[in-house]
């Protein structure tokens, strides 16, 4: 690196790749599909997305593999999946476990819960190639790596207890050692009950690890602790599956992968990630990938985790928000800092994204030369699609949050108008079908708030949630309770409003709002918030809401003063 300061944090991996100076670039991530696979894992799969199109915009030839290591074993499985299926198949590899759903027509519990994955990343803007380990293994280029790590055994477990057995007290470091003596980097899935693993009864898990390797065969002798079978099989054989601290490096090895991101608990000093290098220069023969570390992404203040069912997925995301505010959030986040989703701040990442993209076509002024070349480097990463000429024409979160509210009142076709006013689209580049997507997305996105809502017990956390978003219901009949309410000096001041509604348009906000003010200060002589409670409970059922002059502004002109009649025929005095 140059001893100026980047512009983004992604240039210093971008600076050690260069130097490397590859005639090709490989960036690899992986995932075991061992349930609903949260959306943390996006965070290196987009940071090598972005990789990829920094090189690819250089003219390099650039591969991006995600494995799916769907021959991990079972070691547990999420809540949601059945007692008895998860008996049934502990121990088995991902790949050789039916879809636990009898409704699917999924080939394995591995595929149906990969794809559900890999499904999203045309939304996301995502561009790699999919390598099922299981498949991998079935080679005889993994095959080889196999043979490699068989016949340097000792070499493995000498750099093994290099990096493990400082990080263990004197107890743990027996044990390892113990169970060094006899340990083997391989191990075989029993050709009798297809499990690599079973659970011993203290809870731990016991591998099928291989007992012995006769070079001359190139054959491996187990005793499977799960249904006790004793077997002798090839390395050729496709059964055999390398220890993960090994599997990483020999895949790095195949593949000649340049980068890999990679989790902080792997990435710590003397981790997977560094006995993984080791293995790769000592073992395999290759120099390793640049390791690029990255926090944990949590969902609000929660860890997620796919094996144990606390998820909060791709899919899930993507009903309810916008991908390149996701790939914002990433992207603009140095990977050593932990991202936390907070699904009721999405409207402040809106607000974010589009203070973005208006310094970058030049609508706004950045506050300095730092953050205009940040956002000229940023803002092109998170487009899913190729950057357009002039900014795109998009509706505000905010007028969909409140139109999503209105459609008991609206019809689509209503609401379809007020977006094509506000857009000012006379051409409707926003189709109608693309418009009723987001007003989905939007209503979904409400009601997620709504439950996390339910779920905060402290009330002033739920009050600065609400002041910054406008969450409110229209009744579609006025109850009489609230007309009861008002007194006479209200419902004058809503006549006069009614009147003026009928005399002009209602599309100025401001102008609304001070016309309000004057019907209370001069024109009926009440302080202006009586007159704004009125409105608010002849509009919404109680007494405040949102700011009232845009809020009437995006109403149908029309239902208000029908509203206004109907309140005002309600009205009963008192005597």
């Amino acid at each position: 690196m140059s001893d100026e300061i980047s512009v983004h944090w992604l240039e210093e991996t971008v600076d050690k790749i260069s130097k490397r100076n590859p005639p090709e670039i490989t960036l690899s991530t992986g995932k075991t599909p061992s349930g609903h696979i949260h959306i943390g894992i996006l965070r290196e799969i987009l940071i090598c997305d972005a990789l990829r199109r920094i090189f690819e915009e250089k003219g390099k030839k650039v591969n991006f593999y995600l494995f799916m290591d769907d021959f991990d074993a079972a070691k547990r499985f999420p809540e949601y999946i059945n007692t008895k299926f998860q008996e049934e198949h502990m121990g088995k590899p991902f790949a050789l476990i039916p879809c636990p759903f009898e409704d699917c027509k999924c080939s394995s519990y591995a595929k149906h819960f990969g794809n559900e994955l890999i499904s999203t990343f045309d939304k996301f803007g995502i561009k790699n190639q999919i390598i099922w380990t299981f498949e991998l293994y079935q080679e005889k280029k993994m095959q080889d790596k196999i043979k490699i790590a068989l016949e340097n055994t000792n070499q493995i477990k000498s750099i093994l207890k290099k990096y493990i057995l400082p990080t263990l007290n004197e107890d743990r470091k027996k044990e390892f050692l113990k169970l060094q003596k006899f340990w083997m980097p391989v191990m075989v899935l029993c050709e009798n009950c297809d499990k690599l693993q079973t659970r011993g009864s203290d809870g731990s898990i016991r591998p099928n690890r291989v007992i012995s390797y006769n070079k001359d065969k190139e054959e491996v002798s187990y005793a499977c602790p799960a249904c006790r079978y004793n077997g002798i099989t090839s390395i050729y054989s496709g059964r055999l599956k390398l220890n993960w601290r090994v599997d990483w490096p020999a895949k790095w090895a195949i593949f000649n992968t340049t980068c890999e991101p990679a989790g902080k608990d792997h990435s710590v000093k003397g981790g997977a990630y560094d006995t993984g290098l080791d293995i790769c220069k000592e073992v395999f023969n290759y120099e390793g990938p640049i390791k690029l570390p990255y926090e944990w992404l949590r969902l609000g203040d929660q860890d997620m985790k796919t094996s144990k069912g606390i998820v909060f997925t791709p899919i899930k995301y993507l009903s309810l928000a916008d991908p390149e505010i996701y790939r914002m959030l990433i992207l603009k986040t140095n990977p050593m800092k932990h991202i936390s989703l907070r699904i009721e701040e999405i409207p402040q990442y809106h607000d974010y994204y589009d203070n973005i993209e208006n310094i970058f076509y030049n609508i706004n002024n950045a506050e300095s030369e730092q953050e205009l070349e940040l956002v000229q480097y940023l803002y092109p990463l998170t487009k899913v699609n190729q950057v357009a000429k002039s900014k795109p024409k998009r509706l505000p979160f905010k007028l969909l949050i409140f139109l999503a509210q209105i459609q008991n009142i609206l019809s689509l076709d209503k609401l379809y108008e007020k977006a094509i006013q506000v857009l000012d689209d006379e051409k409707k580049n926003l189709r109608k079908e693309e418009f009723e997507t987001l007003l989905k997305k939007t209503v979904n996105w409400i009601n997620e708030v709504k439950l996390i809502l339910e779920d905060i017990d402290d009330i002033k956390i739920k009050k600065s949630i609400l002041n910054k978003i406008e969450i409110f219901s229209i009744p579609e009949e006025i109850d009489n309770h609230q007309i009861d309410k008002l007194d006479e000096a209200q419902i004058k001041g809503l006549s006069i409003l009614r009147q003026f509604l009928l005399e002009n348009e209602i599309k100025d906000a401001d102008l609304i709002q001070n016309k309000i003010f004057t019907i209370a200060k001069e024109e009926i002589k009440i302080p202006p918030r009586k007159m704004f409670e009125a409105l608010y409970l002849v509009i919404l059922g109680k007494k405040s809401g949102p700011r009232l002059g845009p809020f009437i502004a995006l109403l149908d002109k029309n239902w208000l003063i029908k509203r206004l009649d109907e309140a005002i025929d309600k009205f009963r005095p008192n005597d």
